[in-house]
Parts: C-alpha cells; sequence; structure tokens
C-alpha cells in the first residue's frame, strides 16, 4: 500500500511538471528561451521520477542520433542559403503572376524540399522566397504562405528523414525502410494529394499585381548546391535500406551543402551561424526525459488504456482513431510533445503495434494543422512570416486550415486502411 501510495504522488508531480513545462513553452516566464524551459522541465522530471541517474542518461543517450538530424538540418539550411537557393526560389515564385499557379508551384516545391530535406527545411526555405517575390499584403503572397505551411505538416511523412519524429518513431519501432514505404508513405500521398486538391481549389482565380515581381541578382552558380542536395537524399536511401544512422547522415550532407555554397563564393559566416542554434539538441534530449519519465510514473496510463482499446478494435478504426488522439492531443500541447509522449506510451506496451502507430504517425503530422500552435514547423512559419511584415491571427489560420487539413487527414487514413493489416 504504502508503494502504490508513493507511485500515485509521483504520478500526479509528474503530471504537474508536464503541464507546468507545457504552458511555460507557451508563455515563455521570464523571457525564457524554449530549450531553458524544456531543460528545466526535463530535470525536474528526472529528479522526481522513476528513471533514476542510469536510467535518465540511457535516454538521453538514445536521443543522439535525432539531436545529429536536427544538427544537419541546421547546416543544410545554413548552406542552402549560403548557396542562394532561397534566392533562386524567390526568383520562381516571382515570374509566376497566377495566385493559383503560384500557390501550385509552393505546393510542389514544399513537398520535394520536405521529402529530401525534412519539414524543418521547408518554412526557412520556402517562407523568406515567398515574402521576397511579392508584398506581404497582397493576396496572392498570403495564399502562397499559407500553402507553405500545408504542404509542410502534410508532406512531413512522406519519408522516415521528412520530419524528426519520423525518425524517432523509425528507430523505436523498427519497422525496417521497406516496411516504411509500404505502410506510412501511401497515406501521406493520400494525404498530401487532398490537401493540395482542396488548397488549390479555394486559391481565387487572380493574377499578381505587376509591381509583386521583384528582381534578383544571382550571383552563385546553382548546381554545387543541387549535386549536394541529390547526394543527400542519396544517401537517405543507401542509409535507410542498409540500416545506417540517419542523424550521421543529414550532418553528411549539411557538411557538404557548406562546402557547395563556399565553391560559389565568400560566406557570410554571421548569417551562417545564425542558423545553428545548440539550444535546439537540449530541447530535444530535454523533453524525451520527461516524456519517458512521465509515462514509466503512470501520469498516462489512461492514455495507454485508451491506444489498447483502441488496438483491439478493426484496423480501419484502429488507425482512424489513433489518428484522432494524435490530432488532438497536437492542437493542445504541440505535435512534437505530443508525439514523444505517444512513442513512449506504445512503446511501454509489448507488440509491434502497427496499425497504431501508422495512425498516431498520421494524427501528429497531417492532423497537426488546426490551430496555430499544434505544429513545431506552423510556430516557425509564423515567427518567419512577422520577420517579413505579414501578421496572421489563430482565428485567421484556424479557418484557412480547416478544410485542407480534415481532407489531407481523412485521405491518408483511409489509404492506410487499405494497406495496414
Amino acid at each position: 500500500m504504502p508503494g502504490q501510495m508513493l507511485r500515485g504522488v509521483q504520478a500526479w508531480l509528474l503530471a504537474l511538471v508536464l503541464a507546468g513545462t507545457i504552458g511555460a513553452l507557451y508563455l515563455r516566464p521570464w523571457g525564457a528561451k524554449d530549450w531553458q524551459v524544456a531543460l528545466a522541465g526535463g530535470a525536474a522530471a528526472w529528479v522526481l521520477g522513476p528513471l533514476g541517474l542510469r536510467g535518465g542518461i540511457e535516454v538521453a543517450a538514445e536521443s543522439a542520433n535525432i539531436a545529429a538530424f536536427f544538427f544537419g538540418l541546421m547546416l543544410v539550411a545554413a548552406g542552402a542559403e549560403a548557396a542562394g537557393l532561397y534566392a533562386r526560389v524567390a526568383l520562381l515564385l516571382g515570374r509566376v503572376r497566377g495566385g493559383r499557379g503560384r500557390v501550385a508551384v509552393v505546393l510542389g516545391l514544399g513537398t520535394l524540399i520536405t521529402a529530401v530535406l525534412s519539414n524543418d527545411a521547408t518554412p526557412l526555405v520556402l517562407t523568406p522566397a515567398i515574402f521576397v517575390a511579392g508584398a506581404a499584403t497582397a493576396r496572392a503572397t498570403t495564399d502562397a504562405a499559407f500553402a507553405a505551411t500545408f504542404a509542410a505538416d502534410g508532406a512531413s511523412l512522406l519519408l522516415p528523414v521528412s520530419n524528426p519524429v519520423n525518425l524517432l518513431y523509425y528507430e523505436r519501432f523498427e519497422p525496417g525502410f521497406d516496411g516504411y514505404l509500404r505502410t506510412v508513405t501511401p497515406a501521406a500521398l493520400a494525404g498530401i494529394a487532398a490537401m493540395a486538391v482542396v488548397t488549390w481549389l479555394r486559391t481565387p482565380r487572380e493574377r499578381a499585381a505587376p509591381e509583386e515581381a521583384r528582381h534578383l541578382a544571382l550571383e552563385r552558380p546553382a548546381w554545387p548546391a543541387m549535386l549536394a542536395a541529390g547526394l543527400l537524399a542519396v544517401g537517405y536511401v543507401v542509409a535507410g535500406m542498409r540500416g545506417w544512422p540517419l542523424g550521421a547522415v543529414t550532418v553528411a550532407g549539411g557538411l557538404a551543402m557548406g562546402v557547395a555554397a563556399r565553391a560559389g563564393g565568400p560566406i557570410d559566416a554571421r548569417r551562417y551561424r545564425a542558423h545553428i542554434a545548440p539550444g535546439v539538441l537540449v530541447f530535444v534530449a530535454s523533453l524525451m526525459v520527461l516524456a519517458e519519465s512521465v509515462v514509466q510514473a503512470g501520469s498516462l496510463d489512461w492514455l495507454g488504456g485508451l491506444l489498447g482499446w483502441l488496438e483491439e478494435q478493426p484496423t480501419a478504426l484502429t488507425i482512424a482513431g489513433a489518428a484522432v488522439a494524435a490530432a488532438v492531443l497536437s492542437n493542445l500541447v504541440n505535435n512534437w510533445p505530443a508525439a514523444l509522449l505517444l512513442a513512449a506510451t506504445i512503446g511501454a506496451r509489448p507488440g509491434e503495434h502497427e496499425a497504431l502507430v501508422v495512425g498516431v504517425l498520421i494524427g501528429w503530422a497531417s492532423g497537426a494543422n488546426f490551430t496555430m500552435v499544434a505544429s513545431l514547423i506552423t510556430v516557425f512559419w509564423v515567427s518567419v512570416a512577422r520577420q517579413h511584415g505579414a501578421s496572421y491571427g489563430a482565428l485567421r489560420y484556424a479557418r484557412r486550415a480547416f478544410l485542407p487539413t480534415l481532407a489531407g487527414m481523412a485521405a491518408a487514413v483511409l489509404a492506410a486502411s487499405m494497406v495496414v493489416g
């Protein structure tokens, strides 16, 4: 009995730490940065929770490949900007005068960038280019900007490397590269197609104003950076098939992108270093420790019970229910902590959980677009848009995002139900 009481108290304490950490990530008290909040929450969970010293170190060590993946993405983004890829995208968008045409180009480029360089790169590459190509207040610019964030989230399931969370699930549940392509990729293709069609159809048939087009001087050759991106894509495929750590491949690709940028001329070291944020690595490791602590303490036993009940249902219902649960949780607390909590909860149960995992992946990716705070990518996108003079309110975002997100999520669930099981 004393042991049960102690576990109950520990579970409540960890639940309070989790709630406090998530709340602080939104409120940022005393001007604290995200990584500082996550570090405080992870440390408190480590001290109060059941992991112990050794368990906490093991969980933090397990995040090494994901941390390397994030670091590699920073290098890729820095090299891409230095190589002039942002400017070239802006030039391409500036040449497309129709609103629907510009949205179609953004959706296509966003899907391609997300598939190869991950969804973190998409808002960093496309959003600045969109605002360089047109006035921030123009309707064509607004439509293209929303299409960029929709594409980043919608296409983030295409490959294991299309999103850092994919990598987390890929390593923990080990579906294999061929297994991922068989079960998750078809759902991702259906989801991105449905989202794109709805987004395109809702774009008015109007032409961009003549004054929106801007002239950009391109002083660097594009082929070195394009070659580096191609090699990175090939490296992902080879590493996935051979079971090599994808984080190391991403770091190598980031270094190659830097070399490609330098081959075209001098690099602005200050702008290059601005892309490197070591705090992100602390953020990732700290939240993983927090999630594991909360699950092992039993604070989310109710969630484990819900997922267990869903897993006993027919495959289609399991996938749909898991997708809805993940989408709701993501829109409440953001999809990164939601994904970590769900991964830890599912991983605590024996079995393979194929349908459950696919449904959860759909929910936190395709379903994390209903609100402005549901996805880390959308948070990045909002920040970049504000830097360029555009401000989008939460209600305006929700109205624009509802139908494309619902269509993408429904299509992904339907496709997954046909290939899983």
